[in-house]
C-alpha cells in the first residue's frame, strides 16, 4: 500500500507558459489537470492515500521575504484515500492552488517527509513516496541535498519532476538517486501527466544492480581493511560505509517484501472474487498489476538478503 504526497512548486514562474516542440501549456495548470485526470482514470496505486502540498517563498520589494519554513509551505490536501467519494473535494482543493514567490525546494522536502512520516501510519505498513514537481532552481533556503540525510535516505523515496531545464538538475538528481527515486525532465503535458502516474510497478533492476554493486564493493573493502587491524582509521572509515549501504538494502528489502505482501493479499482477494463467479479480466488489471512481477520480486529479494549477509559485520 502506498502514500504518495506531491509537492507542488507554486512560484511565480509555475503560473506561466511552457513552449516546446511538444506544445505549449500552463504549467500549474497542467499540473492541477494531472492530478484530477489520474483520480478519475483511476490510476493511484490500490488502497493509497494521496496527499498535495505546495510550496513558495513570498516576495517583496528589496528581495526575498525569509519567513518561517513552514510559512513557505501550504498543505492541500493531508494524506488521504483516493476513491470515488474523495475525487471531487480532492479536485476542489486542487482548483484553489495560487501561484506567487519564489522557489523554497528544501523546505518542501523537509515539510514534505514530516507529512508523510507524521501520519498515522508507519513507515513499514505502507511505501511512502514524495512526488516534487517544479520548474526553476531552488532560490530561498537550504539546499535540496543537505536535506536528505543518510537517514531520510533510508526511509524516504524522493521523485522529482522538472518542467523544462532551468532546474539545479545536479542536485535534484543527487536527491533522487540517494532515495532511490527518479529524475524526469518534462517538456509536454502529456509528458507531465505520465511523469505524475505514481509507479506502482517494482522499480527496474538498474535501480537494484547500482546498490547490489555498491554493497559488493563495500563488502570488498571491509574485507580488504580488516588485515589492517579493528582499531586502524581505515577499518573504521570501511565499517562505517558498510553500515550506510546496509541501510540503504535494509530500506529496499523492506520496501520489496511490503510489495510481495500487498501481492499476496491482492491473490486472495481475487481467489474470493473467482468464487463467486464475479467477471476477473477488467478487475484483475485495475487492482493487480503486480502479478507478473511476483518472480522480478523474489529475485531481488534473495540478491538484497545475500547482500545483507555479506555486510553484517
Amino acid at each position: 500500500m502506498w502514500d504518495v504526497l506531491y509537492a507542488i512548486d507554486a512560484s511565480s514562474s509555475m503560473g506561466e507558459s511552457h513552449s516546446s516542440r511538444r506544445g505549449r501549456f500552463v504549467k500549474i495548470d497542467s499540473v492541477k489537470r494531472s492530478i484530477g485526470d489520474l483520480l478519475k482514470a483511476g490510476d493511484f496505486p490500490y488502497g493509497s492515500r494521496l496527499g498535495v502540498l505546495t510550496f513558495q517563498a513570498p516576495t517583496r520589494a528589496g528581495g526575498i521575504f525569509l519567513a518561517g519554513g513552514q510559512e513557505m509551505v501550504k498543505v492541500v490536501l493531508p494524506l488521504t484515500r483516493t476513491d470515488a467519494l474523495t475525487r471531487e473535494d480532492i479536485e476542489a482543493k486542487l482548483s484553489k492552488i495560487q501561484v506567487s514567490g519564489a522557489t523554497p525546494t528544501g523546505i518542501a522536502i523537509e515539510e514534505g517527509l514530516r507529512q508523510l512520516y507524521g501520519s498515522d501510519e508507519g513507515q513499514m505498513k505502507r511505501i511512502k513516496k514524495l512526488i516534487m514537481i517544479t520548474d526553476e532552481r531552488s532560490n530561498v533556503g537550504p539546499k535540496p541535498e543537505k536535506v536528505v540525510s543518510d537517514e531520510v535516505a533510508v526511509r524516504a523515496i524522493i521523485d522529482v519532476i522538472a518542467i523544462g531545464g532551468k532546474v539545479n538538475r545536479e542536485t535534484l538528481e543527487k536527491v533522487t538517486k540517494k532515495t532511490g527515486g527518479k529524475f524526469t525532465v518534462v517538456e509536454g503535458a502529456d509528458e507531465l501527466y505520465a511523469a505524475m502516474k505514481p509507479s506502482i510497478e517494482i522499480r527496474g533492476l538498474g535501480v537494484d544492480e547500482g546498490l547490489l554493486a555498491e554493497a559488493a564493493d563495500a563488502s570488498k573493502e571491509l574485507e580488504a581493511r580488516k588485515a589492517g587491524g579493528a582499531a586502524s582509521m581505515e577499518y573504521r572509515q570501511a565499517l562505517e560505509k558498510a553500515r550506510q549501504v546496509r541501510a540503504r538494502v535494509n530500506k529496499r528489502l523492506a520496501e520489496v517484501l511490503m510489495l510481495k505482501s500487498a501481492s499476496d493479499s491482492e491473490v486472495e482477494l481475487l481467489a474470493s472474487q473467482l468464487e463467486k463467479g464475479l467477471p476477473m479480466k477488467e478487475y484483475a488489471a485495475k487492482v493487480w498489476p503486480r502479478a507478473s512481477e511476483l518472480e522480478q520480486v523474489e529475485k531481488i529479494e534473495k540478491e538484497l538478503r545475500k547482500a545483507m549477509d555479506r555486510l553484517a559485520a
